[in-house]
């Protein structure tokens, strides 16, 4: 009977989760030195870590009406810590936010690019209403990444907010710090 019981205890700790919420990654302390920008054209504004470099992109798709990428590679480990924004038409015509956010999860898990989500749903973690995809790879450069969905205030048109950051890289802090950065996103 003992063992039955030791048993089951082990089987509950084995089958607990083996990542970190976006909600705990939220809560996470962490300091650092940072620094607000702006889009130039002065679309939404975000504060980033302090010695990070930014710069807008052109992904040459009707649909991405803007977009910028933020990052920071270490010189040392060549490990990557990047976040992005897009502001988008939605590809399936969506109007309202919870149809986009089901329209990009129901297509997460279908290539290596996109691997399946880990948590995701409605979260208060933003000044906006706003959805959340969580996904983690599983390979030899496994990545975990985050993303927000905010619907902006122009009709079907909507912000990712992605952080991306590789599992070995310090992934708690650096997250914990993306994360931070994206709730002070703001649009006008």
């Amino acid at each position: 009977m003992k063992l039955l019981k030791y048993f089951f205890i082990f089987f509950l700790i084995s089958c607990t989760k083996k990542y970190t919420t976006v909600e705990e990654y939220s809560n996470y302390p962490v300091k650092y030195a940072k620094t607000q920008i702006s889009y130039p054209n002065k679309d939404f504004s975000i504060t980033i870590p302090k010695n990070w470099e930014w710069k807008i992109e052109d992904y040459h798709n009707k649909n991405i009406l803007l977009a910028i990428d933020i990052g920071k590679t270490d010189s040392i480990t060549k490990y990557t810590r990047i976040m992005s924004i897009v502001k988008y038409k939605s590809f399936e015509n969506n109007t309202d936010l919870e149809l986009e956010y089901k329209s990009l999860l129901k297509n997460n898990g279908k290539t290596i690019e996109y691997p399946k989500a880990i948590e995701s749903g409605k979260t208060k973690l933003l000044k906006y209403d706003s959805y959340f995809i969580h996904t983690k790879s599983e390979n030899e450069n496994s990545l975990e990444s985050i993303f927000f969905i905010v619907k902006s205030k122009e009709k079907g048109v909507f912000y990712q907010l992605y952080a991306g950051c590789q599992i070995k890289d310090d992934l708690k802090t650096n997250m914990s710090m993306m994360i931070k950065c994206l709730e002070s996103f703001e649009h006008n």
